[in-house]
C-alpha cells in the first residue's frame, strides 16, 4: 500500500511539473506571425536571401525589450533539419524551413527553390602557337572558366582536330552546365601561326641575317639586343621553331675547336633551346655583337648575347617559351 502511494505521488509530481511548465510557457510572449509568412509554402529563385533572423518571420514590434530578448533566446530556425546558419542554401529543389519556439514547433514551411539563371563564362581565352609546336594538354584546361549562382559548374568542350603543322584558326566550343541543367556556350580559338617577327604571343625571335634578338611578351617587344650566332662557314646556328628547355646559372660550356682542341667557357646565364647543346647565353669574352661578326668569328652554334641583355632575359623567360630562329 505504501509503495502504491509512493508511485501515485510520483505521478502527481510529474503531472504538477508538466502543468507548471505549461503555465510558464503560456506566460511566454505570444508570437504574431508576419503576414508575409502566413502561407505554408513559397517559392524562391536561387540566390534569394533566406533570413536567419526570427524578426523576419514574426512581428516583434509590439514586444518589450525583455520579451524580444526572450523570443530570440528561445527560438531556433532550421533549414532541412539543420541550423540555418550552418546550412548550404545554394541548392535548387525542395526544402523545409522550421521555426521552433520554447522547444516546440511553431511553424514549418516548404520551400521550392528554382534556378533559371545559366552559368556565366568569366574566361574564354584564345591561344596562339607556332607551326610545329603543339599545345600541351594542360593548356586546353586553361582556355575556359565559368561561374554559377549555385557555386557549381561543369565545363565540357570538344577539341578540334588541330593540324599544328598547318597555320590557321581552329575554333573550340565550350558548354557550361549547372546542377539545374542551365547551359551557356562560349567560343575560343587556337591560332597556329607562321613563325615570324611580330607574331602574336610571348616568344624569342632571333634573326640570323640581322644578328638581332627580340623578346616579345604578350605580343609587345620588351627586350632587344645584337647577338652573335654560329659561324656561317662551320658551326651554324640551327634554324627553326623551338621552345626553351631549361635555364641555369653559372655553368661551364665544353666543346672542341675545329683543330680538335677542347675549350671551356664559363657563362653566367644559360638558356637551352635544343637539348643541352644549343642555347642563349652571355659571352663576356666578346666586346662587340651584331653586324657580320658571325661570318668570320661566330659562335659554335649558340646565340651569344651581351651580359646585361642575357641577365635581363634570364629573369623574364621561363621554360616552354617558344624560341624562333630564322
Amino acid at each position: 500500500m505504501v509503495g502504491r502511494k509512493h508511485v501515485i505521488s510520483k505521478y502527481i509530481l510529474l503531472l504538477f511539473a508538466g502543468v507548471l511548465c505549461f503555465l510558464l510557457c503560456s506566460c511566454n510572449p505570444i508570437l504574431s506571425l508576419n503576414p508575409k509568412y502566413s502561407y505554408s509554402s513559397f517559392q524562391l529563385e536561387l540566390g534569394e536571401k533566406i533570413s536567419d533572423d526570427i524578426a523576419e518571420y514574426v512581428d516583434m514590434s509590439q514586444l518589450s525589450d525583455e520579451d524580444a530578448k526572450f523570443v530570440r533566446e528561445n527560438t531556433s530556425i532550421l533549414y532541412d533539419g539543420k541550423d540555418i546558419k550552418d546550412s548550404d542554401l545554394a541548392e535548387a529543389g525542395g526544402h523545409t524551413l522550421t521555426i521552433n519556439y520554447c522547444g516546440h514547433q511553431y511553424r514549418q514551411y516548404t520551400i521550392e527553390i528554382y534556378d533559371h539563371e545559366p552559368p556565366v563564362f568569366t574566361k574564354s581565352k584564345s591561344v596562339y602557337t607556332f607551326a610545329t609546336l603543339p599545345l600541351p594538354e594542360e593548356e586546353f584546361d586553361n582556355l575556359f572558366e565559368a561561374e554559377d549562382n549555385s557555386g557549381k559548374v561543369d565545363i565540357e568542350y570538344d577539341v578540334p582536330d588541330v593540324d599544328f603543322n598547318t597555320p590557321g584558326e581552329y575554333k573550340i566550343i565550350a558548354v557550361a552546365t549547372d546542377p539545374s541543367g542551365n547551359k551557356a556556350e562560349s567560343e575560343a580559338s587556337i591560332y597556329v601561326q607562321e613563325p615570324s617577327y611580330g607574331a602574336v604571343g610571348t616568344y624569342v625571335y632571333v634573326s640570323i641575317p640581322d644578328q638581332h634578338l627580340t623578346y616579345f611578351k604578350d605580343s609587345k617587344p620588351v627586350l632587344d639586343c645584337p647577338v652573335v650566332t654560329g659561324n656561317a662557314y662551320g658551326h651554324s646556328t640551327p634554324t627553326g621553331t623551338y621552345t626553351l628547355n631549361y635555364k641555369a646559372r653559372n655553368i661551364i660550356l665544353k666543346g672542341r675547336e675545329d683543330n680538335g682542341t677542347e675549350y671551356q667557357s664559363f657563362v653566367s646565364y644559360w638558356m637551352a633551346f635544343i637539348g643541352s647543346s644549343y642555347g642563349l647565353h652571355d659571352a663576356t669574352w666578346r666586346t662587340n655583337f651584331g653586324g657580320n661578326i658571325y661570318q668570320g668569328s661566330g659562335s659554335h652554334g649558340c646565340v651569344n648575347m651581351p651580359y646585361a641583355s642575357a641577365a635581363e632575359l634570364y629573369e623574364m623567360i621561363e621554360p616552354g617559351v617558344p624560341v624562333l630562329i630564322y
